[in-house]
């Protein structure tokens, strides 16, 4: 069950460097905070600012922030198809 999604926007020089979507979510044992989307140019100046998003997370009762992406294992291990992971941060 998903609790709504935010927009984050990262400004630079008056412009939009990156964005950001997040989905609070209530699974079966808890609640997390999903980045279901995210990019931008100049990742070293933005990437920092998730600290940002874990912190919302705490303050909304979640436990951990989830990511969703692509991963570049395929190469290694040849018999599998990589179309996603899911990286998670406990934050209590």
């Amino acid at each position: 069950m998903a609790e709504g999604a935010l927009l984050w926007l990262v400004i630079s020089r008056g412009k939009i460097a990156a964005a950001a979507v997040t989905e609070l979510q209530q699974t079966e044992w808890r609640k997390v905070c999903v980045l279901v989307a995210c990019g931008g140019e100049r990742m070293r100046e933005w990437l920092p600012l998730i600290a940002g998003i874990e912190k919302f997370a705490r303050q909304e009762g979640c436990s951990a922030v989830r990511i969703f992406g692509r991963k570049g294992w395929q190469r290694v291990l040849t018999d599998f198809c990589a179309k996603r992971i899911i990286l998670e941060k406990e934050i209590i």
